[in-house]
């Protein structure tokens, strides 16, 4: 991209770069060259103008969403159902929903979340998977398979009014064309109502070097400084922003039409930081890539290491951020033996670009590998008790510098 999908400017600068990967949550049933994979430079680009992070490369949407069979879906554990739970009760405590309100949710997914918000108010989904908007109907809800968009928030409205709520979780942050959807959620609200996004927080990947949250499925990495300047240029102020652990740290922005409501202090307050963290300084990202390169050349030896020895080793997690780190290592399936995983939707499948087995958890059991490495760090705790259980005599490893969650 030559703009930033923010601000519009040509103030760009390349500040990470990762090589070439496939879009990550595109899992795969065959390797053979029939079924050849398209690989994409998954590189950062810097906007020296308003701070925004966002991916120099992006993937068409109906390669990422539409073309395979998006395999993420919201309550894939007890960890994100609890989250969403208590994301729920957060949202409907500071936002008062009567039951002929209208709610929206963009990026549905499998449901689960607005599934919860239907027992207060009027719901729809807007889902650009066909094979998650299944599911969701599955549900009986009503859900509209596209995109958010003018074209899409309009014909809604017009048949059913203004919203209360529109929000987005996980979603806001996949967008390309993001002042035109930002302005069609706009368009959709009701002067008292509110737009409420959750997304990974850019200050936790840089600061913790989370480089496995980078995958072409995320084009943006919010600052509030970007956030801030895109919801103003769309005439959306922000009222409220709330940080969590979800996904290693996610930040939750409410904001308003109302520009009274304007919580000016706290959103200097968070910019100040960032700017006192060197978020937007391009030593940091020197640094950035200084070290995650190193702790690619030491993950990779002690891994070579174990398989000289003739150790079979196991990975836990075929989540879209280990397609990250397997790709970036270059670990395919002459080093990791097979990956676990508990979604349905997976297991059977291969990991996009390394073409790994992915087997459910009794793969554990009776494969007996020697190594165990735990890539879902976010869910590590949970996972490490879980390996315990099943295996208790597995070595088990985390790699990258990452700390269990």
């Amino acid at each position: 991209m030559e703009k930033c999908i923010v601000c519009n400017k040509k103030s760009l600068t390349r500040v990470i770069e990762l090589g070439l990967h496939p879009p990550a949550d595109s899992f795969v049933v065959d390797c053979g060259k029939e079924n050849a994979q398209k690989f994409y430079q998954l590189s950062c680009m810097l906007c020296e103008s308003c701070g925004h992070l966002q991916n120099e490369v992006v993937v068409p949407n109906n390669e990422r969403y539409v073309d395979t069979d998006y395999s993420y879906t919201s309550s894939n554990s007890k960890i994100s159902m609890n989250h969403w739970s208590e994301y729920f009760a957060t949202v409907s405590k500071k936002i008062k929903l009567q039951n002929d309100d209208i709610v929206i949710e963009f990026g549905s997914n499998d449901g689960y979340l607005l599934e919860l918000f239907s027992n207060k108010a009027k719901t729809v989904g807007i889902e650009p998977s066909p094979y998650l908007c299944d599911i969701s109907r599955q549900r009986g809800l009503d859900v509209i398979n596209g995109y958010l968009g003018k074209e899409t928030i309009n014909d809604f409205i017009e048949e059913n009014g203004l919203a209360k709520l529109i929000y987005g979780n996980n979603v806001y942050n996949h967008i390309n064309e993001l002042n035109e959807s930002t302005f069609a959620i706009r368009s959709g609200l009701r002067k008292d109502g509110y737009f409420v996004f959750e997304s990974p927080y850019c200050l936790d990947i840089i600061d913790k070097y989370y480089f496995d949250t980078i995958y072409h499925e995320h084009l943006s990495y919010f600052s509030i400084r970007s956030v801030d300047c895109l919801l103003k240029k769309n005439s959306l102020y922000i009222v409220s922003i709330e940080r969590n652990t979800y996904h290693g740290g996610s930040v939750r922005v409410y904001s308003s039409p109302d520009s009274s409501k304007y919580n000016k202090d706290l959103v200097n307050d968070y910019i100040q930081n960032e700017i006192k963290s060197g978020l937007f300084d391009l030593s940091t990202y020197d640094k950035y890539m200084s070290k995650i390169t190193k702790d690619r050349y030491f993950s990779v030896g002690k891994i070579l290491e174990m398989k000289k020895k003739g150790m079979s080793i196991a990975a836990v997690g075929a989540a879209a951020r280990s397609n990250t780190l397997l790709n970036y290592y270059k670990l395919d399936s002459t080093i990791i033996d097979f990956i676990t995983d508990s979604s349905e939707h997976k297991i059977g499948k291969l990991t996009p670009g390394t073409c790994i087995p992915i087997l459910d958890d009794n793969a554990l059991i009776e494969r007996d590998p020697d190594v165990a490495i735990i890539l879902s760090w976010n869910i590590g705790k949970f996972l490490l008790e879980k390996i315990k259980n099943i295996n208790p005599n597995m070595k088990i490893i985390t790699i990258g510098g990452k700390e269990l969650l």
